[in-house]
């Protein structure tokens, strides 16, 4: 791994604990680049605020808070130059309305893998490959 690598992996540490888990939004800029672009399908969670943008990403990250109040961790599984691949690990309670679904109060753990790459040492996209399935089988389940 190169020292950039290792530097690029301290950001993205920074971000899930700062932002994500931490709950910092103020610094959000500090880790996403101004042309940040997010590509995962979420339509499955059925946000009201939702978006490919800076603006569009912090009003989805505060109503998931909401709804589900996350908890993530993500481990690096390789690099592909500026990119990296992620083991993702999101521990969740379903707590609003949230994935067409009223609240059940149920505690799951989600697990996926994502690529994020980096310019100029910031977040510049990101795609993460979910399974909805998941989170319907645990919500819908006895």
């Amino acid at each position: 791994m190169t020292q950039v690598q290792e530097e690029l992996e301290v950001v993205l540490q920074r971000y899930v604990d700062e932002v994500l888990n931490g709950h910092k939004d103020e610094l959000l800029e500090e880790f996403i680049h101004p042309q940040f672009r997010h590509f995962t399908d979420e339509t499955a969670l059925a946000l009201e605020n939702d978006g490919t943008d800076l603006e569009g990403i912090k009003a989805g990250l505060i109503e998931v808070r909401e709804k589900l109040a996350p908890h993530y961790s993500a481990q690096v599984t390789r690099w592909e130059d500026d990119v990296v691949h992620l083991a993702w690990k999101t521990t969740v309670t379903h707590q609003g309305y949230i994935f067409d679904r009223e609240p059940t109060g149920k505690t799951f753990t989600l697990t996926y893998t994502g690529k994020t790459q980096f310019k100029d040492g910031k977040i510049f996209r990101a795609q993460n490959y979910w399974d909805p399935q998941q989170a319907f089988t645990v919500i819908d389940g006895d």
